[in-house]
């Protein structure tokens, strides 16, 4: 918009008119009223001065010769102060005292007009100085604008890479921190990440331990071989609760920042004179917290002296919190594991681990028929009249160590043991998992565990002996029970494996005679013959003495 009468109805241009004849004023301010200016006349240097402080005008009228301050030096006074400077000034000047043109336009003028005053002129050069006066000031308001917008624009693509930063580095420690398999190693992985993002030349993570102090993690980041020497003295040093940057942070759970630790005291920062001859300034640290307890302290520096920026601490802090959020993760993840495995502990000491596996898929009743096992029942002869010698704790230790000793055997023979009732024992070969070889594999057993048992009694001097049942056939298997499950076996060739053992002797392996047609060819055996068998009648059985390949 213009600044002159002519083009703008509702604003007058502010003209400071001065001239120390009061005929000069009159008339040109009759002039420019006239054609809808705005006059404000003054006669002197000093009260234009006032007037220009107290407000500024849109264009000055100034006569050259004045008495006290002429028009040169007054022109010189606006130009050299910023906020007048942009103001035009046309200087007045009489034809016969003469107008030095260069003058005027060197300390500053932009126009003259010479006396007596022509109206056209003078209108047509005022008008000329607002126009160009005004058209500077949609120009200079453009370049603001331009300026401002510029700035903002910055802004914005300096906020974006910032979010853009923040987001990646999020991320990027998320995927990080799943894919790590531990504390220590998510540790390592997100200092060197955080360096690199933030741009900062060192990294450190302190580790809360059990003396009651925190320790210089061996996971670190550096930018630069040049702060190795600060690293080093960090893995010397300990920090107790509030004392140093790590143990306050420690202590308050709370993020701090120090501007320059080179300057800092030392009851702010201990290793100020270190960091100060490797070059490091601005610190800050951050607390890894889970449970309301400090997992540990991540703190870095930089080589420059800077203030806070809350917004990279709760960035880091951010950070923290996924990875205090991982090791709650990986602790539940690790406690469920321990108590898994000591649910498939205990279900294998009392299960098959076959049985266990489908109990724990299908928790549903369990119970299947096998046509062909071979199962052995054992018993400790006398021993309920030796428990009446002992006390508890030696009965126990003794019967312990003897039946591990068979369970060693039982397993490294491949077959089950099904269980213990007082001093007796009972194994089953070719279930849960069929197996062709369980007649042979049942009776090597049973001769190991008579010589096991032989050994047993020359370590403790006792003279305990075994009387073994054998028998094959088929048998049906399952649990039984709702919360004190045992995995068990039924039928008739349990009941006749019982009675072999119940009606056979001290030291001997007695063994039914389908068990015999099975074995005979590998094993000697010698016939007891006939002997009444509860439920059965007479029974032909026989005596397992040893392997085949040993009596030859």
């Amino acid at each position: 918009m213009q600044i002159n009468a002519e083009q703008t109805e509702n604003y007058q241009a502010d003209i400071l008119v001065v001239d120390d004849t009061p005929d000069n004023l009159r008339l040109l301010i009759r002039i420019l009223q006239k054609n809808g200016y705005k006059v404000r006349p003054v006669t002197n240097g000093f009260s234009a001065i006032d007037a220009i402080q107290s407000s500024p005008p849109d264009l000055i009228l100034l006569d050259i010769m004045m008495p006290d301050i002429d028009g040169y030096e007054l022109c010189q006074r606006l130009k050299s102060e910023p906020q007048y400077r942009e103001i035009p000034i046309i200087f007045l000047s009489a034809l016969e005292e003469g107008i030095n043109k260069a003058k005027a336009f060197e300390v500053g003028g932009a126009d003259y007009i010479t006396k007596p005053f022509q109206v056209k002129e003078v209108l047509a050069r005022v008008s000329n100085q607002l126009t160009v006066r005004s058209l500077q000031m949609q120009l200079q308001e453009k370049n603001q604008k331009l300026t401002r917008q510029n700035v903002q624009l910055h802004q914005e693509i300096a906020e974006r890479r910032q979010v853009e930063m923040e987001t990646t580095l999020l991320l990027k420690a998320t995927q990080a921190i799943s894919k790590s398999e531990d504390f220590e190693s998510a540790i390592d992985v997100i200092l060197g990440l955080i360096g690199k993002t933030i741009e900062w030349n060192l990294g450190e993570a302190w580790i809360p331990c059990s003396e009651g102090v925190v320790k210089s993690a061996t996971n670190r980041y550096v930018s630069d071989l040049s702060f190795a020497a600060f690293r080093q003295t960090s893995w010397q040093l300990t920090f107790a609760p509030g004392v140093g940057l790590p143990g306050r942070i420690w202590q308050s759970q709370q993020s701090e920042w120090i501007e320059d630790v080179s300057t800092a005291p030392d009851q702010l920062f201990l290793r100020s004179e270190i960091a100060a001859a490797v070059g490091l300034k601005a610190a800050f640290g951050v607390p890894i917290l889970a449970d309301n307890q400090v997992l540990a302290i991540l703190i870095f520096y930089r080589e420059k002296a800077l203030p806070c920026q809350p917004r990279l601490l709760e960035l880091v802090s951010a950070v923290a919190t996924q990875l205090g959020s991982l090791i709650q993760r990986k602790q539940a993840e690790a406690a469920l594991k321990l108590q898994q495995e000591q649910t498939e502990k205990l279900l294998l000491n009392i299960l098959p681990k076959p049985i266990a596996e489908r109990l724990q898929k299908e928790q549903k009743l369990i119970a299947d028929h096998f046509d062909d096992v071979s199962v052995l029942f054992a018993d400790l002869v006398g021993f309920t009249e030796f428990s009446a010698q002992k006390t508890p704790t030696q009965l126990v230790e003794i019967l312990n160590g003897i039946f591990s000793e068979f369970d060693r055997l039982s397993e490294l023979h491949g077959l089950e043991k099904i269980k213990t009732i007082g001093d007796a024992y009972m194994v089953v070969g070719g279930l849960p998992t069929p197996r062709e070889d369980h007649s042979e594999a049942i009776a090597l057993l049973a001769l190991d565990m008579q010589a096991a048992l032989r050994r047993f009694n020359v370590k403790i001097g006792e003279n305990f002996q075994l009387r073994i049942g054998l028998h094959s056939g088929s048998v049906v298997a399952g649990i039984i029970g709702i919360s004190k499950f045992s995995y068990d076996l039924w039928g008739d060739t349990v009941n006749i494996a019982s009675r072999m053992e119940s009606n056979g002797l001290p030291g001997k392996i007695q063994v039914t005679a389908a068990t015999y047609e099975r074995l005979k060819e590998q094993f000697v055996f010698e016939e007891r013959g006939q002997i009444p068998i509860k439920g059965k009648g007479n029974m032909l059985t026989y005596w397992l003495i040893e392997e085949q390949s040993k009596y030859f």
